[in-house]
């Protein structure tokens, strides 16, 4: 038999969105709305700590933590400035998709819950998912929870269940200063001629993008000192399931040639099944709402991929909003759907 502790004060998703919103917290700067969010949890009832890594764990309820649910989301974005404003329903700002909305869904429905004292939910807000996923890397030397819920956004109706994994690497080509009219190739030529097949080898054009290896060229300079030139290259490689980061790196360096190659962080797609505990909570919650579940595999990553391979809990990935809007200067949420998602949490986090 269950016990209960006294009800906090619920929290409104939107309203506590549109709080979260109006504070910046780009990777790297997030202690003011670190600070915020926490003090928000805490008039609401939680009982809130700031770890080490500077995640936030806001929980509700006593019990072993072996026996938690944990919904893990992120406080950070990236960079860009978009004005918080609520128009036709929709509410604008860097955020509101990725991922403060979930995170802001998973408060309120946590919050509606009796408190029990024998099983606690625990909603942290991560640090650095958008870079290093330095946060879920301190997470996840901790004790594994009972079910885990990722905070991304998937859609009101649609339950995230695999990952790309991701390799992100720097590759430098260095040869001796020479006239740039003269005939031998320079470091940058070489550097790009190596991209080249890179992108052709590796890729490939066959099948879903999901299935296939990503090559994605994010920064490239090149220096000269010395009459020694060297132009380097920042690289992500997107790693379907079923390859193994190791492999995927051996190909890239041979193709890359005499290029030196540096790994700056990875980690490997990861898969839960349609079949374990907090997927079927979450499908039985939305049919529930009036939805058809529906399940998806995203090209990118998430925290799921660092935590999942040590903690090998029942898992999933959900949240309101439309991920098609990550990242870009049109980033919003339908406010009808961030409280029908928040239902769907409640209803999830009842089940499990």
């Amino acid at each position: 038999m269950s016990v209960s502790l006294a009800v906090g004060t619920a929290l409104d998703p939107a309203a506590l969105l549109d709080d979260l919103l109006r504070i910046p917290s780009p990777t790297g700067a997030v202690d003011a709305a670190a600070a915020r969010v926490a003090a928000l949890a805490g008039d609401a009832g939680f009982d809130v700590a700031r770890d080490a890594a500077g995640n936030v764990r806001m929980t509700w309820g006593g019990g072993d933590p072996a026996g938690a649910v944990v919904l893990l989301g992120h406080l950070d974005t990236v960079p860009g400035d978009i004005p918080v404003r609520l128009a036709e329903g929709r509410l604008h700002g860097r955020g509101a998709v990725d991922a403060k909305g979930p995170l802001a869904a998973a408060l309120a429905a946590t919050s509606r819950l009796e408190r029990r004292a024998d099983r606690p939910v625990v909603v942290i807000a991560a640090c650095d998912e958008e870079g290093a996923s330095l946060g879920a890397r301190h997470l996840r030397n901790g004790v594994p929870p009972a079910a885990l819920i990722v905070l991304e956004p998937s859609g009101w109706d649609t339950i995230t269940t695999g990952y790309r994994g991701c390799v992100r690497l720097s590759a430098t080509v260095t040869r001796g200063a020479a006239h740039h009219a003269g005939p031998e190739a320079g470091a940058a030529d070489r550097l790009v001629d190596a991209l080249a097949a890179l992108r052709s080898d590796l890729a490939g054009t066959a099948g879903r993008a999901v299935d296939r290896v990503q090559v994605r060229v994010n920064a490239l300079t090149v220096e000269g000192a010395g009459g020694v030139e060297s132009a380097t290259a920042g690289i992500e490689l997107r790693i379907p399931l079923g390859a193994a980061v190791d492999d995927v790196l051996g190909s890239a360096a041979a193709l890359l040639g005499d290029a030196t190659i540096a790994v700056h962080s990875s980690c490997e797609a990861v898969a839960v099944s349609r079949s374990n505990p907090a997927v079927r909570a979450l499908a039985r919650a939305i049919s529930a709402s009036g939805g058809r579940p529906r399940y998806t595999t995203k090209t990118g990553t998430s925290d799921l991929n660092v935590v999942l391979p040590a903690w090998q809990c029942p898992a999933a990935v959900y949240g309101p909003g439309d991920c098609a809007l990550d990242h870009t200067p049109r980033e919003s949420i339908d406010i009808a759907e961030l409280r029908t998602g928040t239902d769907v949490l409640e209803a999830a986090l009842r089940a499990l």
